[in-house]
């Protein structure tokens, strides 16, 4: 920030008869302020009328506006630009009417005598910003607004903001996740669009739309790149976004006509994406928005009721909406078609490598800890299961953890159950790797899990327990079982799923691989909160940020804002600071979660928010209550005035005796 001149430096400056000018825009473009925040900044510019050189120029924020082009203009008397001459003062100021005041005012204060007249920039000012906005966007082409769209009205798009302002509010993506897919039909088409909701994970919000039921059996079909999902005619989206995402055009049609807004993030973009570019939406696709923002959350709200499987039973309703043009029936439906979980792709889209494409950032390596397990044999001797053929087909898995082409890989894991179908591994790689979906990794787990327990016998299950995992002949079981437990999970089959989660506890109580924080999710997910009090009582020394929120988040459930829950949450607070930004909304989880976190860092804050986000917003006021913490944590260590008081105080009052009083 600009030092405005000392009253002194400007009144000693030499008084010419020259004509300056002050011309002021708001420029079509982005950059960062010093915080790293982007803001669409004013340039302001004084020119010498006399010779028509650059005095001075800033790039000012709207906080800063009228009081920075005063300060431009002091600035460029006392330091003009390189090639702007020595310091001076001029003899007349010509500015827009609106600046008349603020300059007049600034200069009464520094007791400097100047004509202020008004005036319009010179001719040339155009030119100049239009090429200092190409330069602050690298000449990327401005997008069109929604105005531009044929038929489409200022009345319109108001409906539509107001709408997604009333959708964001709703936030339906807190019972909604991206596979719960509605039919949803406005009364201008004769057949109805499907739609899916984003923000459940915290990431993106707003609607996934396809035209055709294909186009969704696409989307969540097994493709090799995340651009063939995007169907030919073009992927419809409307999602929340911060100002800096927005159209100019429709930036400056909201002052023009006040559009609603709800947050600063909650811009509402609807664009079409296709497999190399982006358009605007047509007339119809504005309609349709309008109508679906305003009934899908009724629908949730009234229509949707939780089944015993983890989903929602089927719903119809036919929905009165206020919109632009009056009174609308929508009509929605849930499910819109049948998507069996079992045809899911096993490996979801990464859309985050889709969009780093070209990104040559290295990425720090994640160890496979199944490559320490061969190290370890080939350090101390491989495990002797009494079983030649099944010793010698781990050999060969161990093989496969060192190698990185996917396809040898695959092969030899192939090539291991032809030497045994007793190696659980084989079956854990190809479901991992090789199984096209969901169905079918299920049938290699579960493949896995019964060559684990022939290889081991029963025997060893009734004796072992004590030390399980410390024998690495158990471990492809249990890395079978485990597999086996999420990718029920996965289907919806909940109650199995957790009972092979306690049951891997039950064999191994130090939980080396984690199983604890997979359960706990799931126990909270289907309200099984007694149960998830008690895993947290049997690992109380824990301390992550797992634990310790979650037992927060409990304690709230069980009693509200008691002093327990508010004693739960400080503790939370002081073992990770960060994770409240995540939960409340503060900050986005980012699209690309971190391979490492440690203890109290961000990013076991967004590795905690990522996966137990929705169990916050599921808890009628949880959110708030941590807000409130967070407020009241802040107050408490903010300075207070009169703390150098205090603090002088106790130092005066150290080192004297104290005293008894008697209580009379």
């Amino acid at each position: 920030m600009s030092r405005v001149p000392s009253r002194r430096t400007i009144a000693y400056l030499p008084q010419t008869s020259e004509t300056w000018q002050i011309a002021v825009a708001k420029l079509r473009a982005w950059t960062l302020s010093p915080d790293g925040r982007p803001f669409r900044p004013h340039a302001v510019f004084v020119f010498d009328m006399n010779d028509g050189v650059v005095i001075n120029t800033e790039l000012l924020e709207l906080s800063r506006m009228p009081g920075g082009v005063a300060g431009a203009l002091l600035k460029g008397m006392r330091k003009p630009l390189p090639g702007g001459g020595s310091p001076r003062r001029p003899a007349v100021i010509v500015v827009s009417p609106d600046l008349v005041e603020p300059i007049a005012s600034a200069l009464a204060q520094h007791r400097l005598e100047m004509t202020i007249q008004e005036g319009l920039p010179p001719q040339e000012f155009t030119q100049i910003i239009r090429g200092l906005e190409a330069h602050l966007r690298d000449d990327e082409a401005e997008h069109p607004g929604l105005l531009t769209v044929k038929g489409v009205t200022p009345e319109l798009v108001g409906g539509l903001y107001a709408a997604a302002a009333e959708f964001y509010r709703a936030a339906p993506w807190v019972q909604l996740t991206n596979s719960h897919v509605l039919a949803v039909r406005h009364p201008a088409e004769p057949k109805p669009r499907f739609v899916s909701v984003m923000g459940n994970g915290g990431v993106q919000y707003g609607l996934a739309t396809f035209v055709n039921w294909s186009d969704v059996e696409q989307m969540f079909g097994s493709v090799d790149h995340p651009r063939e999902a995007i169907p030919e005619a073009g992927g419809h989206t409307l999602f929340f976004d911060t100002a800096d995402i927005v159209p100019f055009d429709d930036l400056d049609a909201m002052e023009q006509y006040g559009w609603e807004v709800a947050a600063e993030d909650a811009y509402p973009i609807p664009i079409i994406y296709e497999r190399d570019s982006a358009r605007r939406p047509e007339l119809i696709d504005v309609l349709w928005y309008e109508g679906a923002l305003r009934a899908i959350p009724k629908f949730v709200r009234d229509q949707l009721k939780p089944d015993a499987r983890g989903d929602f039973g089927p719903a119809e309703a036919s929905i009165e909406v206020d919109t632009h043009a009056g009174l609308v029936k929508i009509d929605v439906r849930y499910p819109a078609g049948e998507l069996p979980p079992e045809t899911y792709p096993v490996q979801d889209i990464d859309w985050a490598d889709f969009e780093d494409e070209g990104d040559e950032e290295d990425e720090i390596p994640v160890i496979d800890r199944r490559a320490m397990e061969s190290m370890m044999a080939q350090a101390f001797g491989p495990p002797r299961s009494g079983d030649r053929k099944l010793d010698k087909a781990q050999q060969i898995m161990y093989r496969v953890w060192e190698e990185t082409n996917p396809a040898k890989r695959i092969a030899l894991a192939h090539k291991a159950l032809s030497t045994s179908p007793s190696c659980a591994d084989a079956y854990v790689l190809l479901a991992e790797e090789e199984a096209g979906t969901v169905g079918r990794a299920l049938e290699l787990y579960e493949q896995g899990v019964a060559a684990g327990e022939r290889a081991l016998g029963r025997e060893y299950f009734r004796k072992g327990v004590d030390y399980f995992w410390e024998m690495i002949e158990t471990r492809p079981y249990m890395r079978a079982r485990d597999g086996l437990a999420h990718t029920l999970w996965r289907l919806n089959r909940r109650d199995e799923a957790a009972g092979h989660f306690q049951g891997m506890l039950r064999l191994n109580p130090d939980d080396n691989q984690g199983v604890r924080y997979s359960l706990l999710d799931l126990l909270l997910e289907m309200n099984r909160d007694d149960e998830a009090a008690k895993l947290i009582r049997q690992y109380r020394d824990e301390w992550s940020s797992v634990w310790c929120y979650t037992r927060a988040l409990l304690e709230f459930r069980k009693s509200g804002a008691s002093d327990r829950a508010r004693k739960a949450l400080a503790k939370a607070l002081e073992q990770n600071a960060h994770v409240p930004d995540y939960l409340t909304g503060k900050k986005r989880i980012p699209n690309r979660l971190p391979s490492l976190v440690g203890l109290g860092d961000e990013n076991e804050a967004i590795d905690y928010a990522a996966k137990h986000l929705n169990h916050w917003r599921r808890t009628p006021g949880a959110v708030d209550g941590l807000a409130e913490q967070v407020k009241m944590a802040t107050a408490a260590t903010r300075p207070q005035p009169d703390a150098p008081r205090r603090q002088k105080a106790a130092r005066q009052s150290r080192g004297r005796p104290k005293t008894n009083k008697t209580r009379t």
